[in-house]
């Protein structure tokens, strides 16, 4: 809905102004009369400056930010509007502050703070605004806010560990194909000098480092370009749907890769419909909110499938137990949950289980592609080093 811009005189002749989300501008007006405000004039925002603004991802590291300072404020007595607005006053991302201004301005129109947060999907994911409506309606917001603040937390430290597990080595990559570059363009062509003199053929590792050596000197445009053009490829694999998911699938399909995704799919779901659970929401919506938080589709279509036969009466347990992707101790687990009346419990349990796991194997993968990566780095800066040798050793032998 649009929003407008107003100016008004109180009853004490003080001007004031504000904003307000109606469907035309004749509503706003009796909105702002509705305040017991006397509208002087009323102008509608503009609408294509907050769409685009407002349409961009906000990074989960700020959601979880704001919903932590915002726990504070509201277990220090201060009102849920007036928190809002102090954060917002305090809101240095532009695209943040425009969602929590459109938020703040929806509530004193008064709805509710769950409606106003759906509105923004790119910000709120349906979990946080499940959790929210949960907690107005057990009058519990404070506590499930709370509860957001650890989900995110969670999830916040397992990506930390897996950016943390690539980030040394793809430094590794990227110094040692600086090198090998400054090797082939600087280095090289100094050493060829002295070997243009020689009335012999070269040995094919020497002829071979030239060659290369010749190409990136001659063809350095070419190779921007391809690193341009590639670039240009890889943002339009990303934005393809269609695309995306068949590259995503074939990745998800390495055994490496695979176990990993699932261990990560299943911590988040646990996580998930075990924090949902605990909120006071019906499996069955707890469900249609978790299942899509799964990135492995083979686990996303078994669940779904599940979610139907539970919607229909059956176990999630022995749904589970049934499905081919889903590890057997997650199912097990599950059905001792729902018979002890404990699922929640269960759900929380696995999740830290695989957290546990996630830790323990990206610290291991970390400390196997360290050596890998420099010994790859090694061997090609050492075939390098060995090809502009090789000449020398074939004079010494001729020399002889």
């Amino acid at each position: 809905m649009p929003v407008f811009f107003y100016k008004a005189k109180q009853d004490n002749a003080q001007t004031v102004s504000g904003e307000v989300t109606a469907r035309d501008a004749e509503e706003a007006i009796d909105l702002v009369s509705q305040l017991g405000l006397l509208p002087i004039s009323v102008e509608e925002k503009d609408a294509i400056t907050m769409g685009v603004s407002s349409s961009r991802r906000v990074k989960p590291r700020l959601v979880y930010a704001f919903t932590r300072q915002l726990v504070s404020l509201l277990k220090s007595g201060v009102s849920l509007l007036h928190a809002l607005e102090v954060l917002h006053r305090q809101m240095r991302d532009v695209n943040f502050g425009i969602i929590i201004n459109d938020v703040i301005v929806n509530l004193r129109n008064g709805r509710s703070f769950s409606t106003c947060l759906q509105e923004h999907p790119r910000a709120f994911p349906d979990v946080y605004v499940a959790l929210v409506r949960a907690g107005e309606e057990s009058g519990r917001l404070k506590e499930l806010l709370a509860s957001l603040t650890v989900y995110h937390r969670k999830q916040d430290e397992i990506s930390q560990k897996i950016r943390g597990a690539l980030t040394y080595p793809a430094f590794m990559l990227v110094v040692g194909m600086g090198t090998v570059l400054f090797i082939l363009s600087f280095v090289m062509p100094k050493i060829s000098v002295l070997f243009e003199g020689m009335h012999t053929v070269l040995p094919w590792p020497t002829r071979l480092i030239m060659g290369l050596s010749h190409a990136v000197r001659v063809a350095w445009p070419v190779l921007i370009v391809g690193v341009f053009l590639g670039a240009l490829a890889f943002r339009f694999m990303a934005q393809a749907p269609l695309l995306r998911r068949k590259v995503k699938a074939f990745l998800m399909g390495l055994p490496v890769i695979k176990d990993f995704s699932v261990k990560a799919d299943m911590e988040r779901f646990s996580r998930t419909l075990g924090l949902l659970l605990e909120s006071g929401i019906p499996i069955l919506k707890a469900l249609e909110i978790a299942v899509p938080t799964l990135e492995h589709e083979p686990l996303r279509v078994e669940l779904m499938v599940c979610q139907d036969r539970v919607a229909g009466g059956a176990s999630l347990g022995e749904c589970l137990r049934e499905s081919v992707n889903i590890p057997d101790i997650v199912a097990q687990l599950i059905v001792v949950g729902e018979e002890s009346g404990a699922l929640p419990g269960s759900l929380r349990d696995i999740a830290d289980t695989y957290e546990q796991e996630i830790s323990e194997a990206t610290k291991a993968a970390t400390t196997l592609l360290e050596p890998l990566l420099i010994l790859i780095v090694g061997l090609v800066v050492g075939f390098i080093v060995f090809a502009m040798l090789m000449p020398v050793f074939q004079m010494d032998m001729f020399a002889a």
